[in-house]
């Protein structure tokens, strides 16, 4: 085994699986070879002498091809940029075998069927050079029926690596070693697909469908049985095993439909198949209505049918008792409004299942279930609760694992209410709980420990990065806090800005512990400042609710002041004279963005939603935003060049005034918001770690705050061009006058007013902040924000 860097990757099978995995490593730069069979219809290979090489070049990688060219229409995208694409190069299993073979590592992704398996490993033991990883990305086929046969060398290079669809969006990774894979090259590929690819690694053991799969697709197995046995409605059980329940909002039925029902069903009749002595086996029946839903096509949302089916505007469900679909109807019980009202998932998912209503019998029904299949698969499925557990979070998207779940609701009390109802209490709590034993887990974050199939605690294995509830264990990490942020100490002279509002909405209690921070630093009392927080999103903008209030009050002094504060707060950021890294993370619009843009540098997470939104709400970016997209814009173009500059000031308008939303840290860079000095991290749970390293090179560098920009702006005659512009899109019925409105506002600030010519940045600020106030007193402005304060949905009006 070499330490030879994996930089070219070779991916057989060019269907939704290899072309995501294929699409992931090309925007890890990576370089990718995808290769399926040669079509049918396609002519004999010829020598590349010959004249028609090209040609028969083209349709021998036809299925390669197509899958490419598919994946770059596709929606939402598999890659991060569409520069991406340029990493993958096509080909043919025939034609490329040798070029294969030369790969540092080969992921095989065809159809789970042993024989073709077996028989594309047999030509790759023949090509494969001495370094070259060969892995498969099945679910079903054991491991060892797929190497036999091979030689000594290959199984030693050989082990399956289970990836989750979508590939770009799915924490998991599945790694299942053989009996003769060499330890250096699981420890190589868990390096890799940890640090390189993002991927939340667990080591599954060589059984069927390994750990997510067979416990996830159990739990909706399960759901589907009550929801005929006992006649509950499909929407209905989805509200309930949604977040009340700490799953994702797609819950069951809706997850069904984006997995499709016919790969949801073959997993399924996979296990049933093959696991004649699994005492839950036949949970995993499909269905009768849910066959015929397959048999007559309705496979789900890529069929435009499935558990849902959306006629028009509305979306149906459907009813298993008349075989149709019908309208949805909304639930709403005292359980689910106190769950909505519950933070602590934890204590949320409790306080559900212990309800006595039809919303806690279901979700006791179908969680119980789940918690006993879990803790009997243990030892058979893996050796820890940590596996089993991180394995459901990052492939199913549940806040918290099964174990975890046992723990919330406490061991004890389950077991009691299992012996209650005359059910079996797994062999391994009974054993925990006459030991002793009274939890899963213990200790407190970063110094946790989890039980293994001996009952024996052992410490969690080490995720990347600097995780902040590690940080928070230790009461001295506080550096100082108040209502709706914190500081903290991330150690080597590097603090930390912490959001803690809901929905980490920014307001003057962040901005106050943001100027904190920034006199923290540039005191010298700490190096360099790290903007992150631990939420669901960065931030989802300005606390709407306090500009309404004031605008409903008539206090226009107290809003100028707050906006001029939120400004002058951004400008501090930018011109620190220590250095300040922002790293957001999922939604990162209005507020949360002109604080990420503003910050020295940036360490993006991958999947950050960056858009300065605020057209929605009426408004324009008000807190410096849009003046930081006019510098970008005018500083595009190269020094010493003279040229008109409305075209560079062009796109940074479309992107405020059409609200624009980056989806990924590819995107944030095509949309200016992601400089070239910037950069991102492909595990979002190391963006803070990776923003603290960056944070002390440039301390190591001697960072110096950037010189102030004195910007050439078109004035009146910019102005001008926009206006005629938006006035085009109104005649089209494309844009309503209050878009119009919005827009003029936007473009003042990038021509630098009407005045234009030499402009500095406090004066596109103050132009930016009188364009605010002045929409703030717009009637359908107003009539926007408490839109969107009641429905949370924008207003076009």
């Amino acid at each position: 085994m070499t330490n030879k860097r994996i930089e070219r990757v070779g991916v057989i099978g060019a269907g939704v699986m290899g072309s995501g995995i294929a699409a992931h490593l090309a925007s890890a730069g990576v370089d990718v070879l995808l290769v399926d069979i040669v079509p049918r219809d396609a002519p004999a290979a010829v020598g590349e002498l010959d004249a028609a090489f090209d040609h028969v070049r083209v349709r021998r990688n036809a299925i390669a091809a197509g899958a490419v060219k598919k994946m770059r229409k596709q929606k939402p995208s598999p890659f991060q940029k569409t520069a991406d694409l340029r990493r993958i190069s096509v080909g043919n299993l025939d034609d490329d075998l040798a070029d294969l073979g030369s790969c540092d590592w080969i992921v095989e992704a065809v159809i789970e069927r042993l024989d073709i398996k077996q028989s594309v490993f047999a030509k790759l033991d023949a090509v494969r050079g001495d370094h070259t990883i060969v892995s498969s990305n099945t679910s079903g086929i054991p491991l060892a029926s797929m190497v036999e046969g091979r030689s000594d060398a290959f199984r030693s290079h050989f082990l399956v690596t289970h990836f989750f669809n979508p590939v770009r969006y799915m924490k998991l990774l599945e790694i299942v070693p053989g009996n003769d894979t060499a330890p250096a090259v699981t420890a190589k590929m868990h390096s890799f697909c940890e640090r390189d690819l993002g991927k939340g690694v667990v080591y599954a053991k060589d059984t069927i469908n390994f750990i997510a799969n067979r416990i996830g697709v159990h739990g909706m197995m399960k759901a589907l049985q009550v929801w005929l046995t006992d006649g509950y409605r499909i929407d209905e059980i989805d509200t309930i095993m949604g977040p009340a329940m700490g799953r994702p909002s797609s819950a069951i039925f809706k997850t069904a439909d984006v997995v499709g029902l016919d790969t949801f069903g073959h997993v399924a009749k996979n296990c049933y198949d093959n696991l004649a002595d699994d005492e839950e086996r036949d949970v995993f029946v499909l269905p009768e209505p849910v066959a015929k839903l397959i048999e007559a096509g309705a496979t789900g949302r890529k069929a435009g049918a499935g558990f849902y089916k959306k006629v028009g505007r509305d979306i149906l469900v459907f009813d298993a008792a008349s075989g149709d679909y019908v309208a949805r109807e909304k639930l709403r019980t005292e359980s689910l409004g106190q769950a909505k009202k519950t933070a602590d998932v934890a204590k949320r998912i409790a306080g559900v299942v212990a309800a006595d209503d039809r919303v806690g019998q279901f979700a006791w029904k179908v969680t119980s279930a789940s918690l006993v299949y879990a803790a009997n698969r243990m030892g058979e499925i893996a050796d820890d609760v940590v596996s089993i557990d991180r394995g459901v979070r990052w492939g199913f998207n549940w806040d918290l694992g099964p174990f975890e779940i046992w723990d919330a609701i406490g061991v004890q009390n389950v077991a009691d209410r299992l012996t209650a109802e005359g059910r079996a209490v797994p062999k391994l709590v009974s054993d925990m709980l006459a030991a002793g034993k009274t939890s899963f887990y213990a200790g407190k974050p970063g110094a946790k420990t989890g039980l293994n199939a001996e009952l024996q605690p052992e410490a969690l294995p080490a995720l990347p990065g600097i995780h902040l509830s590690d940080v928070l264990a230790n009461d001295g990490n506080i550096i100082a806090s108040n209502k709706g942020a914190q500081l903290l100490n991330l150690g080597d002279g590097v603090a930390c800005l912490r959001f803690t509002t809901k929905s980490n909405s920014l307001d003057g209690d962040i901005v106050q512990m943001g100027t904190e921070a920034l006199e923290l630093i540039s005191t010298g009392d700490y190096d360099a400042l790290v903007i992150g927080n631990d939420g669901k999103n960065f931030s989802v903008g300005a606390n709407l609710m306090f500009i309404g209030g004031l605008i409903q009050a008539g206090k226009w002094k107290e809003l100028e002041a707050a906006v001029n504060t939120f400004q002058q707060f951004t400008h501090a950021l930018k011109y620190s004279s220590r250095p300040v890294v922002s790293a957001p993370h999922g939604m990162t619009l209005g507020g949360g963005c002109e604080v990420a843009i503003h910050s020295s540098r940036m360490q993006a997470a991958a999947e950050t939603y960056m858009g300065l939104v605020e057209v929605g709400v009426g408004l324009i970016p008000g807190a410096g935003g849009t003046k930081e997209m006019t510098v970008r814009a005018a500083q595009a173009i190269p020094g010493g060049v003279k040229t008109d500059v409305v075209p560079f000031l062009q796109k940074s308008f479309e992107t405020m005034a059409l609200a624009k939303v980056a989806t990924g840290a590819g995107q944030m860079a095509e949309m200016g918001f992601l400089r070239d000095v910037d950069s991102w991290s492909i595990d979002s749970d190391a963006r803070i770690g990776d923003a603290k390293r960056v944070a002390l090179q440039l301390v190591a560098n001697n960072y110096r705050a950037p010189d102030a920009p004195v910007l050439n702006l078109p004035g009146a005659d910019g102005i001008a061009a926009f206006d005629m512009a938006l006035n085009a899109f109104k005649w089209s019925a494309m844009a309503s006058e209050h878009d119009c409105i919005l827009g003029h506002q936007i473009a003042r600030v990038l021509c630098g007013g009407e005045k234009g010519g030499k402009v500095t940045e406090q004066q596109l600020l103050d132009i930016e902040r009188e364009g605010f106030l002045h929409l703030c007193g717009l009637e359908k402005t107003q009539a926007r924000i408490m839109h969107m304060l009641k429905t949370g949905k924008p207003l076009r009006n």
